[in-house]
């Protein structure tokens, strides 16, 4: 599959600081007060743009990426007005709403994204990348450019940027060392069928859930295990009701900003500029919190042994196992080799 190169914007100059995030503890973030959120609106004159998504206050989704686009978007005659935690409703109801109209913007996540345009889903695939480098390399490169491009042609579904969402590890009772170990286990994921097929590959077995029930389905054995980014494992307080983090990097997964295609053709030439610019402040600021609460948290948690953090995952066992099987199980199998070889 030969897809011709698009020009790659500059990036943004990284943040000088990461001050006000507050380390408290073993959390990196303070509980917000979600009722000051969406008030904002400094400007009564100003525009405003509805953001919605899934995670909580305390998430780097909210206070670091949405919190710039607040700022950035302040000084263009915007005001960001944002929905955490689900309150406009799931991924797919969110996409519905932006698709129609009812939004400006959410946070959509690859698989997600793929039921409307097949080849978005890609993203979430099991060792796409090796580390943030790549994904970033990658998520701003040539190859998604002209994806989405196609994608909002179609769909009429708009993906601004893509932010890094984190890398995903699987918590459980047990260690998980190699494939084998997950044989059995009830493991809690998205409603996502690329997440069932990923598993049932791994040697697992994924149980669809929502994020908001899993710590129960979790303290009540509904289910065994669960996989997610340190931060969103961090917030969830997983680690309450798991005794081990097995490092299996089985994801560097990303989230999309996605607007329709109306939204972004009703902003002026300057307007759009500021959009763009503040996206990938945005975007930045997101990485860095989000690498930055990685670090932290995973430091926190082995010297205060809040849980047994596993780092002898034999990681190239399950890469091996996702690279012989799932390109032929997909409809993007292609593409998801293109863009491993870009960035290697």
């Amino acid at each position: 599959m030969i897809r011709a190169p698009r020009r790659r914007r500059p990036a943004a100059v990284l943040l000088a600081s990461l001050s006000a995030l507050a380390l408290a503890g073993c959390g990196l973030w303070e509980p917000v007060d979600t009722s000051q959120i969406a008030k904002h609106t400094v400007d009564p004159d100003a525009r405003v743009i509805r953001f919605a998504h899934q995670y909580d206050p305390a998430h780097p989704v909210e206070a670091c990426g949405a919190e710039t686009l607040r700022t950035e978007l302040a000084d263009d005659g915007f005001a960001v007005e944002t929905y955490p935690s689900g309150q406009i409703g799931d991924e797919g109801e969110t996409t519905e709403q932006i698709a129609t109209g009812g939004l400006e913007l959410g946070v959509i996540g690859p698989s997600f994204l793929g039921i409307w345009y097949a080849d978005a889903a890609v993203l979430d695939a099991p060792y796409l990348f090796s580390d943030v480098d790549e994904f970033d390399e990658a998520t701003t490169g040539p190859i998604m450019a002209e994806l989405y491009e196609d994608m909002a042609e179609e769909t009429g579904l708009r993906v601004n940027s893509t932010w890094y969402y984190g890398t995903r590890h699987i918590t459980a009772n047990k260690e998980i060392t190699e494939p084998d170990d997950l044989a059995g286990l009830k493991i809690r994921t998205p409603d996502a069928p690329l997440y069932i097929t990923s598993f049932a590959i791994m040697h697992g077995s994924a149980t669809p859930m929502a994020l908001s029930e899993a710590y129960l389905g979790l303290q009540q054995g509904a289910i065994d295990a669960q996989e997610n980014p340190i931060p969103t494992i961090d917030v969830q307080k997983f680690y309450e009701v798991q005794e081990y983090l097995n490092l299996t990097s089985h994801m560097v997964q990303a989230v999309n900003i996605v607007s329709s295609e109306r939204f972004v053709d009703s902003l002026t030439e300057a307007e759009r500029a500021g959009f763009e610019e503040a996206m990938e402040k945005a975007r930045v600021a997101t990485r860095d919190c989000i690498v930055e609460a990685e670090e932290e948290t995973l430091r926190a948690w082995e010297d205060e042994g809040v849980i047994t953090v596993n780092d002898e995952v034999d990681v190239d066992a399950f890469r091996s196992l996702i690279a012989e099987e799932l390109p032929a199980q997909v409809p993007w199998g292609d593409l998801y080799l293109e863009i491993q070889e870009s960035v290697q």
